[in-house]
């Protein structure tokens, strides 16, 4: 297409024009707005997205921290099986605190603590001295402390587990637990204190991450730090001067989705999105930072992209806009070209749009009521073939009875009358003349049938015109067998037909069969099959076939003549066309009435009719 060509399109008509603008209003404004809103929802959604897996890993993280102190806590929680007030015995306390190191990875360092009481042999005891001190790979023969001053003694006491801050070692960040031990009553008979390594803890915080660089922080009640995935925040350091910490300790909880929730890292002074909150029942902190450039690396880009598709989109709009109103302008031009042609007469002339929208469909109406027209010139020729079929008929006959009047067969015909009856004579030969040339022309303008064929199953086309004409053949008590069995293979009756010319074709033949059968009759249906064509016999006892019609059997508009037939109504088409389809499918109709071989033999005609007609099988068969 050169230069000029394309300014025309460009240019168009003014209704041309109209659409260009139009297309490109109605296209434009949609795409701006969609990409907009979906710039938004993006971003909404991903703020969502991002605040959900934060809040889901810190709250993870929590259960986790609470599953390990239950776990801790619940060992250290004893309860004896006596009702006295007196401690254990010290046998019964190492073997308790053996099975306590050996429970639980966990702990370093246990002891019992006494709460004072009496002894075997009424002897007191001193509260808040340790009895009995183990320790985990180490020396259990260590030095006893009375530790009566101290919070992991005076706690437990009021019948609470004590839980202290935690405190950094050389083997990691430890916390001191200690529970009361209660007899069967209630009483407190003795103290189980424990120092309980938190590594696991730890490690787990350390090894959490969100993306590629997220992660999060543990703080203990004073704002000190636990455990951080933050390589530059150091165990032990002291974040509580901190606005956003000190919220956070006092409660308050950040989603990651507030404006407030991305900022310059407490920890590193990176940007980031941040989420924290407090675990209530032990007054630690957890919180969540996700660097931005790593958090919003997905978003960015998925932005990007739709920032470009709006503007390639919107390019393209204006690209794809003329030659969308041509497409429109086209048809219509089709469509007034394809009216002109129908004007004149040239009922043939389709208008071929393919442009499978609306301007299509209107394309197809067109192309029907050309064809519905084409239709009405058929059927006004096939209106005119028949009446002058069936004028031919009585004309005939009245020149037939002229004939013999004037042969005399009816006796001598005085002159007198003779004089009138010459005129009516030759007006009847000239109009058995004007018949006879009405129905060549009618043959001349007849429209030829279009067939399609395609590998069809016969029997199921048999089955289904047996389902459908049943009604008749009950109401006249004639039996149909159609001797096929249900197991036979499929590709054995396969045939190259049109679907519904075929089941055209059988209906003639079943119907006439039934009409011409004799009242409870039977009709026989089955098959034979060769290497190239598949044959259908449908026989029956009826009324058979005078063997002098049996040569214009399958003429066009052939009735019987015989007195068995004349009652039963008809056109005299079917057979006809019946044959006509069968041939233009490549098959081949015939018939043998059995009665023509029994008058042979002596017998009477009228003993019924088998028709025939054979199609080519497929070249692949099954």
């Amino acid at each position: 297409m050169d230069i000029k060509k394309i300014l025309q399109i460009i240019a168009g008509s003014n209704l041309q024009n109209k659409i260009v603008l139009l297309f490109i209003l109605i296209a434009t404004i949609p795409i701006l707005v969609l990409g907009g809103l979906a710039v938004y929802l993006i971003d909404f959604s991903h703020r969502f997205d991002v605040s959900n897996l934060e809040l889901q890993l810190i709250d993870q993280k929590t259960e986790e921290i609470k599953k390990f102190f239950a776990d801790t806590a619940g060992v250290l929680e004893l309860q004896v099986g006596f009702s006295q007030k007196t401690p254990i015995g010290l046998n019964e306390q190492r073997f308790i605190l053996d099975g306590i190191i050996a429970l639980n990875r966990a702990f370093e360092e246990v002891s019992f603590i006494d709460v004072g009481g009496l002894i075997a042999n009424d002897i007191p005891t001193k509260p808040g001295l340790e009895t009995i001190k183990l320790f985990r790979g180490g020396d259990n023969d260590s030095e006893l402390f009375d530790i009566s001053n101290l919070e992991k003694y005076q706690s437990p006491l009021s019948g609470k587990t004590y839980f202290s801050e935690v405190y950094q070692t050389l083997n990691g960040p430890m916390i001191t637990i200690s529970s009361p031990v209660k007899n069967r009553n209630g009483d407190i008979i003795q103290i189980l204190s424990a120092e309980v390594n938190m590594n696991q803890i730890s490690r787990s915080i350390i090894n959490s991450t969100l993306g590629f660089s997220g992660g999060l922080t543990l703080l203990d009640g004073a704002g000190s730090v636990i455990a951080s995935k933050n390589k530059f925040v150091s165990s032990g350091a002291n974040l509580a001067n901190i606005l956003r910490i000190r919220q956070m300790l006092d409660g308050k909880t950040f989603d990651g989705l507030g404006n407030e929730d991305r900022y310059q890292s407490v920890v590193d002074g990176a940007a980031v999105v941040g989420a924290g909150k407090k675990i209530p029942s032990l007054g630690w902190v957890l919180f969540a930072e996700w660097p931005l450039d790593d958090a919003d690396s997905v978003i960015r880009d998925v932005r990007n992209q739709v920032f470009a598709f709006t503007l390639i989109s919107i390019l393209a709009v204006l690209a794809i806009a003329p030659f969308f109103a041509l497409r429109i302008i086209r048809p219509i031009r089709q469509l007034e070209l394809g009216s002109s042609k129908i004007e004149e007469g040239d009922f043939e002339y389709k208008v071929d749009i393919k442009s499978k929208d609306e301007l299509e469909q209107l394309g197809n109406a067109f192309n029907k009521m050309g064809n519905g027209l084409k239709r009405l010139q058929e059927l006004k020729n096939e209106f005119v073939f028949i009446a002058a079929h069936e004028l031919r008929t009585p004309v005939t006959a009245i020149k037939g009875y002229m004939s013999m009047l004037f042969e005399g067969d009816a006796g001598p015909v005085p002159e007198a009358i003779k004089k009138f009856l010459e005129p009516v004579g030759q007006a009847n030969d000239r109009l058995v003349g004007l018949i006879n040339d009405i129905l060549e022309i009618a043959r001349s303008e007849a429209g030829r049938i279009k067939i399609e064929v395609f590998s069809v199953d016969i029997r199921a086309s048999i089955k289904g015109v047996i389902q459908n004409i049943a009604p008749l053949a009950v109401e006249r008590k004639i039996a149909i067998n159609y001797a096929i069995g249900e197991n036979e293979p499929i590709g054995l009756l396969l045939v190259l037909a049109d679907t519904m010319r075929l089941h055209e074709v059988i209906t003639n033949f079943i119907s006439n069969a039934i009409k011409y059968d004799q009242e409870g009759g039977w009709i026989k249906i089955y098959h034979e099959t060769d290497a190239d064509f598949v044959t259908t016999h449908i026989e029956d006892n009826g009324i058979g076939i005078p063997k002098s019609e049996q040569g214009k059997i399958f003429e066009k508009f052939f009735r019987s003549d015989a007195s068995k037939v004349a009652q039963i109504q008809g056109t005299g088409l079917g057979l006809f066309i019946t044959k006509e389809l069968v041939e233009k499918m490549g098959g081949k109709v015939w018939f043998q009435s059995p009665a023509s071989a029994r008058a042979t033999a002596g017998k009477e005609e009228g003993r019924g009719t088998r028709f025939s007609f054979k199609l080519p099988r497929p070249k692949n068969k099954i």
